[in-house]
């Protein structure tokens, strides 16, 4: 066998080893332990999904993405294909790739990870810009570091839409989520459980969208689930909708996000700004005032306002 000069050395020193505590058995053990965890992935990888017809990365990506490099050894930016006149400052383990707008979540996710060697990872997270992100993370990846799931989220859902084809609609909200080493070693085994075909091969888009709802937002949870994996979330929806008497099956960011935001969660949905249906509240809370009240002060609140009016303007 021919081996790199890396390679000789690392024989080397784990022959050292050996040689240093072959008397003792404990010792030879915790030895193995420790060839063990030198042999697992060390890297975490975020993927960040962003779609927008403007020529710039919008300020509020900006924010989410350098946020994100706190805590993510890499951050891949996914965007849509188009031409950016300009690039933000962005932090130094973040990188802009472009990609077809194609399948959603699911089909964009889906693209991205069949093009690298996932396994390279021990945790890899899936986000999406539907949210503004007025606070910092650290509260939230301190819980993960104490929780320990296999796949977790910010916070889940029992919503069951009419076309749903589970009995069991529980499920993580896709926007943020985040599979550690046995959710990532269960990826290709869920793609394949998944007709890919008909998800790109579908014209009718609200019939994709139904179908991503159904296989990508429930039937992931599900998956993971079934396979008998630790899955949880940081806001429970169920101690929400007891705690404030609506529906278990309600969208909770949609209808309590001050209440989420003043219990620690770190998101407003973008429909919460830009939309007012029917499923919203009649008096719903000023979103202007929640980013002042619940937001970084140091992240240009009155900036990140002055954005998203613009967006809602021109939607």
């Amino acid at each position: 066998m021919r081996f790199t000069a890396t390679e000789i050395t690392l024989f080397e020193v784990h022959t050292e080893c050996v040689h240093l505590f072959i008397d003792s058995k404990r010792q030879f053990s915790l030895f193995c332990k420790l060839i063990r965890i030198m042999a697992e992935p060390q890297k975490s990888l975020c993927i960040f999904i962003h779609f927008s017809e403007e020529q710039h990365i919008p300020f509020y990506v900006e924010v989410f993405v350098n946020e994100l490099a706190k805590f993510f050894d890499e951050v891949v930016l996914l965007c849509n294909d188009r031409t950016l006149t300009s690039i933000p400052a962005l932090s130094e383990n973040v990188v802009i790739e472009f990609q077809e707008n194609k399948g959603y979540d699911f089909g964009r996710f889906y693209n991205y990870v069949k093009s690298i060697e996932k396994d390279n990872y021990y945790r890899i997270a899936c986000v999406n810009d539907s949210n503004i992100l007025v606070n910092e993370l650290g509260r939230v990846l301190n819980w993960e570091n104490i929780s320990r799931f296999d796949f977790w989220g910010l916070v889940d859902s029992y919503e069951k839409p009419w076309f749903s084809t589970w009995s069991d609609n529980h499920h993580i909200q896709s926007h943020f989520l985040v599979f550690h080493k046995k959710a990532i070693g269960l990826l290709n085994e869920y793609f394949e459980s998944v007709d890919v075909d008909a998800f790109f091969n579908e014209k009718n888009q609200k019939t994709l969208r139904r179908n991503v709802i159904n296989k990508w937002e429930i039937g992931l949870s599900q998956f993971m689930i079934s396979k008998g994996l630790k899955t949880g979330q940081f806001c429970d929806s169920q101690e929400f909708t007891k705690r404030f008497n609506i529906p278990l099956d309600s969208n909770v960011p949609h209808l309590l996000p001050e209440e989420l935001l003043a219990n620690g969660y770190p998101l407003l949905k973008k429909k919460v700004i830009f939309e007012r249906k029917k499923f919203f509240r009649k008096n719903p809370a000023d979103w202007k005032k929640l980013i002042r009240n619940y937001g970084n002060p140091l992240w240009k609140p009155d900036t990140l306002i002055e954005e998203l009016i613009q967006m809602k303007k021109d939607r």
